[in-house]
């Protein structure tokens, strides 16, 4: 089982597009408390488990469309679970992911749990 490596600098939006680090705040706040995601209220400490999927895609011409022409590149979600519920981030860009990821793996005190893509952060096996 993969679980997110805990990191010791704290993630900045420099990495991010500048339209990218305009849109993010809105959706994705963290801060030492907890984060709030698309305007639910999650505490570090409760997050279990993320996961990351790239977001799907009808096949054919109008799915060819919408990922090439509308958003540009692949998309993913990506999902935090904790208890019962989750909060999930919809169609973003790897750049977001692995800004997300990286705020998990800084802020949240009890190791999560990674199911994803390989090399996007550091992950430990245990």
């Amino acid at each position: 089982m993969q679980y997110l490596q805990r990191t010791k600098a704290r993630p900045t939006l420099d990495d991010l597009t500048a339209s990218e680090a305009r849109w993010l705040p809105q959706r994705f706040d963290p801060y030492a408390g907890e984060v709030i995601v698309e305007g639910q209220a999650v505490g570090w400490n409760a997050i279990e488990e993320v996961e990351v999927v790239a977001a799907p895609r009808a096949s054919g011409p109008a799915g060819w469309l919408v990922r090439y022409l509308v958003h540009g590149e692949e998309r993913y979600h990506i999902g935090l679970y904790f208890g019962h519920e989750e909060a999930v981030l919809p169609n973003v860009t790897l750049n977001v992911v692995r800004y997300v990821l990286q705020c998990v793996a800084f802020y949240a005190p009890l190791p999560v749990r990674y199911k994803g893509q390989d090399g996007l952060v550091p992950v430990v096996n245990e």
